[in-house]
């Protein structure tokens, strides 16, 4: 895994709606359970790769109708768009098997550190929401 650990192999599984690298990292992983996830991660690049490359692709031709002289009917974007769903709905049920995958590599004991540090980032980011709303303001915090 070199210095990066889990950075950069499967991001931060946003489908969880948790930072699992971070999750990992506290989790205390032996280096056979590095290896397995290292290799689950593996697994998964070459696809993600050619993914991302698809999102660019369509966001490109979103931004080339747009900034085109003439008119622009959403019509014309919906085939864009169609495909940057598609390709996020695609990810999210990738990035679902792939933490299902890492979850089996745990022990009953690193689930248990897991979920406390879920806890604790859940409790980190709910008083930060409150300070934003404590100054008065009624803008909420960007997610």
């Amino acid at each position: 895994m070199g210095h990066h650990g889990f950075r950069g192999h499967g991001g931060g599984m946003s489908a969880l709606g948790v930072p699992l690298p971070l999750l990992l990292k506290s989790a205390n992983l032996t280096d056979a359970q590095k290896t397995q996830i290292h290799a689950i991660f593996q697994a998964r690049r070459a696809s993600r790769k050619t993914e991302f490359q698809q999102l660019k692709a369509a966001k490109q031709a979103i931004a080339a109708k747009f900034t085109s002289t003439g008119t622009v009917a959403a019509a014309d974007l919906s085939s864009s768009v169609s495909t940057i769903t598609q390709i996020h709905d695609q990810m999210t049920n990738e990035q679902i098997q792939d933490a299902v995958a890492i979850r089996n590599v745990l022990t009953p004991a690193q689930l248990a550190q897991i979920s406390a540090t879920k806890a604790k980032l859940d409790s980190i980011h709910a008083e930060m929401k409150a300070l934003w709303t404590q100054g008065g303001d009624d803008s909420t915090p960007v997610e």
